[in-house]
């Protein structure tokens, strides 16, 4: 057997948050060196990010909270994604009540369907909540994630600008109008 296929994926629990942080925060460094800026990257702070992902996932459960998957292998978090209740006014109106708002897999654990099999699992929550369709913003600049999104079946359906005080990142969405189609195709 082959260590990816000792992957699990799972819900993560209140105890995973700082785990999910720090993996959050390398793979921030891992995958936007280069696009964005060095300070940027230098700032995020895994007691930050702990302190966000607690938050979130101490949040009150309902159908359209947002939850939070673990890919884990050997007890550490290679990747982790999350989704719940659309978050644009915009897209909404478009009928894209479901929303991925993120999934990120550490670069040893690419390319080994680990992104994949955490993008099946966000699809079939929402899918199984009721959510019929679903976004996930992308910097237009990433490349890999784009054609990632796009080898699922993902369209690009809009754009915006994200201006923060040293960037502004332009970010594009992709879509998928049938979420049960999306499940079915991930989960081969």
């Amino acid at each position: 057997m082959s260590p990816i296929d000792q992957v699990t994926i799972r819900v993560a629990t209140l105890a995973d948050a700082r785990n999910i942080a720090g993996m959050h925060v390398a793979s921030w460094h891992e995958t936007y060196a280069g696009m964005l800026p060095a300070e940027m990257l230098a700032s995020l702070s895994v007691d930050g990010r702990a302190a966000m992902w607690t938050k979130i996932m101490s949040e009150p459960a309902t159908s359209g909270s947002t939850v939070v998957y673990v890919a884990e292998l050997e007890n550490r978090i290679a990747g982790f994604g999350a989704c719940g209740a659309q978050r644009s006014e915009t897209l909404k109106e478009r009928a894209y009540d479901g929303e991925i708002g993120a999934i990120y897999v550490l670069k040893a654990f690419q390319r080994h369907a680990v992104g994949t099999r955490l993008l099946f699992a966000l699809a079939s929550d929402l899918s199984q909540r009721g959510f019929g369709a679903a976004s996930l913003w992308v910097l237009r600049d990433n490349a890999p994630a784009r054609r990632f999104y796009e080898r699922y079946g993902a369209q690009a359906i809009a754009e915006r600008e994200d201006v923060r005080k040293d960037a502004v990142l332009v970010e594009v969405a992709y879509g998928w109008m049938q979420l049960a189609e999306l499940a079915r195709i991930t989960a081969r």
